[in-house]
């Protein structure tokens, strides 16, 4: 059972158009095709017994029978369709916001059952790269610890490049951890928010185990320099303690959770359904959406931008609907600082087209628009003719 109101029934009736035994203007093969590409086989009358066969009585009969995960689904498949119908001038009828939200407040409310059809986040890792060439090694030192010392690299303040370098290992361990100090940042009950699990067998353990004592390292090294004036130190060796500092924090930083992922691409996608498609374009064709968002701090890290760009790019899908289409450009946006021209050329080449042969992207030209402002250098020829031609 779904758990409908009677008051829910009566709004949901009125806004899909159900009279007569109609469902908005889907056609009986239309309708069994929505329904099939959500997984539901609406014409069931086993699994979804009873009203009669008709769209509407189908409907019914599924908001009756079926699970909550299932019509939550549904119903944000067909508020999809119908902001796609009323952005296109193709909706045959007046449909007021406010009913609009009731709808989407009741597909939200019934969705906690299941994540509806997105597929759940995978968790994701990176790291810095290094290349080796005869007896010469180069490593890229971490873009966090770069960003947060290159001005004392630029003016040969090798002391406090180290020291700031420590520094930035030190935060990272106290925000996951609620500890900067190694030995009890990496007690056990901490090690899932370092490393995303606990040690799989003994192997592993030793793993961490030894990133543990590393950070030691790193503190034991700090403080000594910390409690001594500050004093020139031979560029050299002061390369080798950032490298240092690099690895230490590029093996307690590399994890991208699950957990962060899900609160990350929960809040896009409930900011994008907190509007109607006219209120959306027009706070999203600048970027205004973006000032009501509150972040997790754990995004203020270049690489986790990075990682989340990479993940989003590759999961990008044009062809499920308007909605969908929405959501998958707010995430990019969110990581806008990330993307390169190549990016943005590997998303103009995605396929647009849905299984009903029609075209379900939404939103790309005003994209382009707000990347072209704030990122002028990400804007390929490709992407400057697709701006030309949407003008």
């Amino acid at each position: 059972m779904s758990g409908l109101s009677v008051s829910d029934n009566v709004v949901l009736e009125s806004v899909l158009g159900m009279s007569g035994g109609y469902v908005l203007d889907f056609s009986s093969e239309s309708f069994g095709a929505f329904f099939h590409d959500l997984g539901i086989d609406v014409y069931d009358s086993e699994r979804y017994p009873g009203f009669g066969d008709s769209k509407a009585n189908r409907l019914r009969a599924l908001w009756r029978s079926g699970t909550e995960g299932e019509v939550a689904t549904s119903l944000r498949a067909l508020i999809e369709y119908i902001e796609a119908k009323r952005l296109t001038g193709f909706l045959s009828y007046e449909i007021n916001d406010e009913s609009m939200d009731r709808v989407r407040g009741v597909a939200e409310r019934l969705a906690p059952a299941s994540r509806a059809a997105d597929a759940p986040p995978s968790s994701v890792s990176f790291t810095t790269e290094a290349t080796v060439t005869h007896n010469k090694i180069q490593i890229e030192i971490h873009e966090d610890i770069y960003a947060h010392i290159s001005r004392y690299l630029a003016t040969e303040d090798y002391f406090h490049a180290v020291e700031e370098s420590y520094k930035v290992v030190r935060e990272a361990l106290r925000e996951k951890t609620g500890s900067e100090k190694a030995t009890d940042a990496f007690k056990p009950e901490n090690l899932r928010a370092l490393f995303g699990r606990e040690p799989a067998g003994q192997a592993e353990q030793d793993f961490f185990d030894g990133v543990k004592y590393l950070n030691m390292a790193i503190q034991f090294l700090r403080n000594e320099k910390s409690h001594t004036l500050a004093t020139s130190i031979e560029r050299n060796l002061a390369l080798h303690y950032i490298s240092l500092a690099s690895l230490s924090y590029d093996l307690i930083t590399r994890y991208v959770s699950d957990d962060l992922i899900t609160e990350v691409e929960d809040l896009i996608t409930a900011e994008r359904r907190s509007y109607s498609a006219t209120r959306f374009y027009r706070v999203f064709r600048d970027g205004r959406w973006l000032d009501s968002l509150s972040l997790p701090s754990e995004l203020s890290s270049a690489s986790v931008r990075r990682v989340l760009k990479d993940k989003w790019l590759g999961e990008a899908d044009f062809t499920r609907s308007y909605d969908h289409s929405n959501i998958v450009l707010m995430r990019l946006e969110v990581v806008a600082d990330a993307l390169s021209k190549a990016d943005i050329d590997t998303l103009l080449d995605l396929p647009v087209v849905d299984s009903n042969g029609f075209s379900q992207e939404a939103g790309t030209a005003m994209f382009l628009e707000y990347m072209g402002q704030k990122y002028p250098e990400t804007i390929s020829a490709k992407a400057e003719a697709r701006i030309a031609a949407d003008q």
